[in-house]
């Protein structure tokens, strides 16, 4: 008998959200306001400058910002230049200090201006530093309780990155509204019908929800054979996982969580990946990927990594295939000034349900 049951965890509310919600520029204004602008955002993990010296530049913020390890901890600092405002640094790396490549005003790694050549007086600037809060290596700007909000996290013990290692970022644009994107993530109602990899790997039929007021957490069993590939990608990636654990199965299939509004952790056997979504219009949307893993298989199965990564890129080029079909339909209705907003399936769509309470509590809008 599975650990796992799929039970009706919520009750749907009586319509989903207006479409006018994914597409109208006054609500993503709203959103921005009331969701994006208070609180805290998700910048990197600790994972990124292991060590004194290192630094990580935030490409997804043009570089702007940069996060930086020195002796007493990691800063989030600005990574532009207070003389003629060049960029600094691009890219990882190990530092000593920060070097102007225009003029080398040179600063330690706390920020402070050291010196400026030809100056009779070094000026009393600094680069900008924002304070960061840590949760399990996950760090945050701004002024949410991280630890607070998820204080009863149900699978906290799994998100455990001692032992890993940062491989890489991949940076990707959605030509769709956020929302769509996570409500495609948050619901297993599409899995048998878009994802022929994915449903020979886990378990549809057997799963797992757990919800916070701040969280949910989708757990997916595993099939006990896992000798029946769906696609060439999984079939690699089946055939190189099950070599590296001598053929015994992992204990899920996955887990996909969410911290509202936007921070997406999760669990696959030997990887953890977090990624996080930037809305940047109605209709466009950031999302950053990251990819850890165990020091020995970051190190010795460069293979399992390769298979695992192209796996996962199978799988969100169907969810983003799934994602622009339901952009393209709301975006017709919104042009013919129609509304249509179908039922929730439960449980399959128990996430969608609990994303959909959250987003209407933020923005004062009763359920219907």
């Amino acid at each position: 008998m599975s650990e796992f049951a799929a039970q009706r965890q919520l009750r749907p509310a009586g319509g989903q959200l207006p479409v006018a919600w994914y597409v109208d520029p006054q609500v993503y204004l709203r959103e921005q306001q009331s969701i994006f602008a208070p609180g805290s955002h998700y910048v990197g993990h600790a994972l990124m400058v292991p060590e004194p010296g290192d630094y990580q530049t935030l490409a997804w913020m043009d570089h702007a910002r940069a996060l930086v390890r020195d002796g007493s901890g990691i800063a989030l600092l600005s990574n532009i230049c207070r003389h003629r405002q060049a960029l600094l640094l691009e890219g990882r790396g190990r530092a000593q200090s920060i070097v102007c490549p225009a003029h080398h005003w040179t600063y330690d790694l706390s920020g402070e201006l050291l010196g400026a050549p030809h100056f009779e007086d070094r000026p009393p600037l600094r680069l900008e530093s924002a304070p960061l809060t840590d949760w399990r290596g996950l760090l945050f700007a701004g002024t949410r309780d991280v630890a607070a909000e998820l204080a009863d996290f149900a699978p906290a013990a799994d998100f455990d990155f001692s032992g890993h290692v940062f491989d890489h970022a991949d940076i990707v644009d959605l030509p769709f509204n956020w929302k769509t994107f996570l409500e495609i993530y948050l619901e297993l109602y599409h899995v048998e019908a878009v994802h022929p990899g994915v449903r020979q790997f886990v378990d549809p039929g057997v799963f797992r929800w757990q919800f916070g007021e701040h969280w949910s957490n989708q757990v997916m069993g595993v099939f006990r054979n896992l000798r029946n590939p769906g696609t060439p990608a999984y079939a690699r990636y089946q055939e190189m996982l099950l070599a590296y654990r001598g053929g015994k199965p992992p204990k899920y299939g996955t887990q996909w969580s969410i911290y509202y509004p936007n921070v997406m952790m999760e669990w696959y056997p030997e990887a953890l990946v977090i990624s996080h979504l930037i809305p940047r219009s109605p209709t466009l949307t950031t999302n950053v990927v990251e990819f850890y893993y165990p020091e020995e298989v970051f190190h010795f199965e460069r293979e399992l990594i390769a298979a695992h990564q192209s796996a996962y890129l199978e799988t969100s080029a169907e969810d983003a295939m799934v994602c622009a079909r339901i952009e393209r339909g709301r975006a017709a209705l919104w042009r013919e000034g129609r509304d249509d907003r179908g039922p929730y399936q439960s449980p399959l769509e128990d996430g969608v349900v609990h994303l959909h309470e959250w987003i209407r509590a933020r923005l004062g809008e009763p359920a219907r």
